[in-house]
């Protein structure tokens, strides 16, 4: 038995193992295959989200920059940028003793400066550097900003001054058509520039209204950059600017969009349209379609966010960095996919594309965490584990009851006939009740068991003749025949016969045929010989 145990436990262990190694087999297959198919799902999700932003944001700055190239080319912004033109220049003469006095205005606009401008810029500034130098600049801001009682953020509401100005003349023809432009197109600004690049009008008036976008405070701001492109172009040419903070918007990130005016073939200014980040932030930053670790973002060519992550409470434009794989590569002009670290340090799948939008090198990426991706495949080991185990229960218990009564008991009752034959009870046989292959084992010893009990059986009888054979037999003195049971003497030969399966042939002896037979010739030469 204890062979029988053995071999038991080896079949048991070894179906076990094959089960779980099949088990595991089929779940790595499993988690390979779903791993791949959310895989391919999550891209083509991504891509879905990124052409469909992407498309949104180029569409909006095609469409601006068609807007301003053809506002440009309208007679009333041509009519708007030499009345306003007028109308600064001479604004010191048409106010004439009106005017308060410089140190006044000065004072005044310092104050206003203080605070309602620096105190918004979080940063430590001097006030003397942004008020513009030039009286009629400086006349300009105090009317339509400090004397303005508008809020800040709504210096484009309706005001009049007390002085109507050939200036004021021309804001009361234009700026409601343009304020309303603004309104109605979403633009956070409208401006209007001189061929000097002298901001003559603007629609919230900022602190960058009537100053010098050559040599004044933001000459080095991008719309300054945006302006002096356009004032050099053609007259189809628009100039788009990459976002960057603007401090006339309180630092706020912002892009403009600037086309040159010609009157006839005569430059005579440009006109500009400013956007904030909001109205791309709001698009790109869309969640929908996106799962919970899924974002999209803008990225330009100094790797910097041009709209905010979904990650971050605070503002990331144009304060996040984002070095990785995928961003150096939309940078440069490709389009692709892969699984990288993103700017967080976490794995991400990474969809990206360029951006098509003259003038820019932007990028825009769309991610989602690796680890949702892998999160359906991870859950479906996860159930698939109680699984296994309580089928690799099943599986062992139904192997030990095959085992036990498949293989098992017919070996025992195979090992225990064989044991009885052993021990000499020859008649022993082992029952058969299948038709498997210890049913043809067992037949076999049972027949085998049946043949060596014959054999036995006719040794015995064989033992039994040979036994009768000892003792006293009664044989002639003369002639050697000896007397059976019967009281008959019969010849040896005939008695052995007759006792056993033995069998006789007669020949000659080298005495009796010299005895009996001289005459032969090998007894003559024998003979002579002698």
């Amino acid at each position: 038995m204890r062979t029988a145990n053995s071999l038991f436990l080896r079949l048991g262990l070894t179906a076990i193992c094959l089960f779980a190694v099949s088990a595991l087999v089929i779940t790595w297959c499993v988690a390979h295959f779903t791993n791949k198919a959310m895989l391919e799902q999550s891209k083509m999700h991504l891509e879905a989200a990124l052409k469909s932003r992407a498309t949104i944001v180029e569409d909006h700055y095609r469409v601006t920059q068609t807007q301003v190239s053809n506002l440009a080319a309208t007679t009333p912004i041509i009519e708007a940028v030499i009345a306003f033109t007028d109308g600064l220049e001479q604004l010191e003469q048409d106010y004439g003793a009106l005017a308060p006095p410089n140190e006044e205005i000065n004072q005044a606009l310092t104050n206003f400066y203080q605070a309602e401008f620096a105190s918004r810029i979080d940063r430590e500034i001097d006030v003397a550097d942004y008020i513009p130098q030039a009286t009629n600049s400086r006349l300009a801001q105090w009317i339509y900003i400090e004397q303005n009682p508008n809020p800040v953020g709504q210096k484009n509401a309706a005001y009049t001054p007390s002085v109507i100005t050939q200036y004021q003349q021309a804001h009361e023809q234009y700026h409601n058509q343009l304020n309303r432009y603004l309104i109605s197109f979403a633009f956070y600004d409208i401006f209007l520039f001189d061929k000097n690049s002298v901001l003559v009008y603007s629609s919230r008036k900022e602190t960058d209204f009537a100053t010098n976008f050559n040599n004044g405070p933001y000459a080095a701001s991008n719309l300054g950059d945006t302006v002096r492109q356009a004032l050099a172009g053609t007259p189809d040419s628009v100039i788009t600017s990459d976002l960057k903070q603007y401090p006339p918007s309180y630092d706020e990130p912002a892009s403009f969009f600037a086309a040159p005016v010609f009157n006839q073939s005569q430059l005579i200014g440009a006109v500009a349209f400013q956007i904030s980040s909001d109205r791309i932030n709001k698009v790109v930053a869309d969640k929908h379609g996106l799962r919970a670790s899924g974002e999209t973002y803008i990225v330009g060519s100094d790797l910097l966010m041009r709209t905010d992550s979904r990650f971050s409470e605070t503002s990331t434009i144009l304060l996040q960095k984002v070095d990785t794989e995928a961003s150096r590569a939309v940078t440069n002009g490709e389009t692709g996919s892969t699984i990288t670290p993103d700017y967080r340090g976490i794995s991400v799948l990474s969809q990206y594309r360029p951006l098509n939008i003259d003038g820019l090198n932007w990028g825009m990426l769309a991610e989602i965490d690796e680890s949702e991706v892998r999160q359906p495949a991870a859950s479906l080991i996860k159930s698939l584990v109680p699984i296994l185990l309580a089928t690799l229960a099943a599986v062992a218990a139904i192997t030990y009851l095959l085992f036990k009564y498949g293989v098992e008991r017919p070996l025992a009752n195979i090992t225990s006939t064989a044991k009885r034959i052993i021990n000499g009870n020859y008649s022993a046989r082992t029952p058969v009740h299948s038709k498997d292959e210890f049913a043809v084992l067992a037949t076999s010893q049972n027949q085998m068991a049946e043949a060596v009990e014959k054999h036995i059986s006719e040794l015995e009888a064989a033992l039994k003749e040979v036994r009768e054979l000892k003792g006293l037999l009664p044989i002639c003195a003369f002639c050697k025949s000896i007397r059976d049971d019967d009281g008959y003497f019969r010849t040896v030969e005939s008695y052995l016969v007759g006792k056993s399966d033995l069998e006789f042939s007669h020949t000659y002896c080298e005495q009796c045929v010299v005895i009996h037979f001289p005459e032969s010739e090998d007894n003559s030469a024998k003979q002579a010989k002698k």
